[in-house]
């Protein structure tokens, strides 16, 4: 399993938003990234759950 203890929640916005396969404009990147920094800080601080609890955290697309 991929543990993002390691990065911050900017670092992963950043790499997120710049996989995404839309046409941001430099303003409209830097906007989806604060919008998922917030939600990734919102992630990584949350308590973590046992594995036999279903997550209902955010599902990343390939």
């Amino acid at each position: 399993m991929f543990s993002t203890q390691r990065f911050t929640a900017k670092e992963l916005a950043i790499a997120y938003a710049s996989q995404q396969q839309k046409s941001y404009t430099p303003a409209q990147f830097l906007t989806a990234v604060e919008q998922l920094e917030a939600e990734f800080t919102r992630l990584l601080k949350a308590p973590r759950r046992s594995d036999s609890t279903p997550s209902r955290t955010m599902a990343f697309e390939r």
